[in-house]
């Protein structure tokens, strides 16, 4: 079964026109590149040189590459068609860009992977996964293409955002601010698109039998978000600071179901 022929080219259009200016709004700003260390801190701690990972929603490649930089062969996807040009034109440059194999694929479309080399784990990161609606589907066809004991790594949105909720409350939107705690769902700043929301538990549920939790921290709990940047981006030394807050707490009990985003840690179970 393939993506919705009704969303499917409302996506891809979406994705392609943000891949225009992902970079410059996220991926190159000092706060998107301390949000993205963190993740990186756990899926270099869990994944291995020599293994071979499935990336979904792999965006511009940079954390495929990444990835590749540490001995890692990746199959990175994503839906959107310009966001995979721009990821070839920096695997071209990159001294380990064999190493990455980058496909346009949505993620609702997995069945069309092979499933006779399966995969060590599986990574999508800042909120990819948030935009299919039918992840129960996904997580089958995930689950058939990776190995028992599989890492997965899952950057989530989060529900309590403590810096999004104080932007809204400062620009008088109450509605805004606190509506992920009672929705389901929210549309995307333009409203094409519609954005999951799932607490861990509901996740958790949908994602069962096939993985299991092992580990979950929040991510951009007392650092801010990256459309703050040109705020605070020019505190370098502060942003490092309240980075540095966010390892320390980002593990404890409530700490790790707040933030901007929360990275799940999770294992494909036994056949």
């Amino acid at each position: 079964m393939s993506i919705s022929s009704d969303t499917a080219p409302v996506s891809q259009t979406y994705w392609n026109t943000a891949a225009e200016t992902y970079d410059q709004d996220f991926t190159e700003t000092f706060l998107g590149m301390l949000w993205r260390h963190s993740v990186w801190e756990d899926i270099d701690a869990g994944f291995s040189p020599g293994q071979r990972i499935l990336e979904l929603n792999c965006g511009t490649g940079v954390d495929a590459l990444h990835m590749a930089e540490h001995g890692i062969s990746v199959v990175a996807c994503d839906i959107s068609s310009r966001m995979i040009e721009i990821a070839r034109h920096r695997q071209a440059n990159h001294a380990f860009g064999s190493m990455v194999d980058f496909r346009v694929l949505p993620t609702e479309n997995l069945a069309e992977l092979p499933t006779d080399a399966l995969f060590d784990g599986v990574f999508s990161n800042f909120s990819g996964l948030n935009c299919v609606k039918d992840l129960p589907r996904v997580r089958r066809e995930l689950a058939s293409r990776l190995k028992p004991g599989a890492r997965a790594y899952f950057c989530m949105l989060g529900r309590f955002a403590p810096w999004e909720i104080l932007w809204f409350l400062v620009h008088g939107n109450w509605k805004k601010a606190f509506r992920k705690l009672y929705r389901g769902s929210i549309p995307s700043a333009r409203g094409e698109i519609e954005i999951q929301l799932r607490s861990s538990k509901q996740l958790v549920e949908l994602l069962a039998p096939d993985f299991r939790l092992r580990a979950r921290k929040g991510i951009g709990i007392a650092l801010p978000p990256s459309y703050m940047n040109h705020l605070v981006g020019n505190f370098p030394a502060l942003l490092q600071g309240l980075s540095g807050i966010d390892r320390m707490i980002s593990r404890a009990p409530i700490f790790r179901n707040l933030g901007g985003c929360i990275l799940f840690e999770f294992e494909r179970t036994a056949r």
